[in-house]
């Protein structure tokens, strides 16, 4: 019958584990200087941040559109360069106002 081997290695002894630490040297990186950390800058005055954690935008909604509506929607987008998420923003902030809400 063959001997089972163990799968289970011994610690190295401290002193091994330091010399060979040793003849590795230092990291380069580690000797690099750090570079100075950016000054905070505060956040953008956004009409529509309602102070939710420092997100413009906290909350998120998904819409459903006909192939027409996101083509032309996607037109508007490239001619006037506005992300579509702003037309469609701008539309429901139109809509809500003529409304009265």
């Amino acid at each position: 019958m063959v001997e089972k081997k163990s799968r289970i290695t011994r610690k190295p002894a401290p002193e091994a584990v330091e010399g060979f630490l040793e003849q590795l040297g230092t990291d380069p990186e580690s000797s690099l200087p750090k570079p100075a950390p950016a000054p905070p800058t505060p956040p953008p005055a956004n009409p529509q941040d309602d102070g939710n954690k420092g997100k413009a935008f906290p909350h998120r909604l998904s819409a459903d559109f006909t192939t027409d509506q996101y083509k032309r929607l996607k037109r508007a987008g490239f001619e006037t360069d506005q992300p579509m998420t702003t037309i469609v923003r701008e539309a429901v902030e139109d809509w809500l106002k003529a409304r009265g809400y």
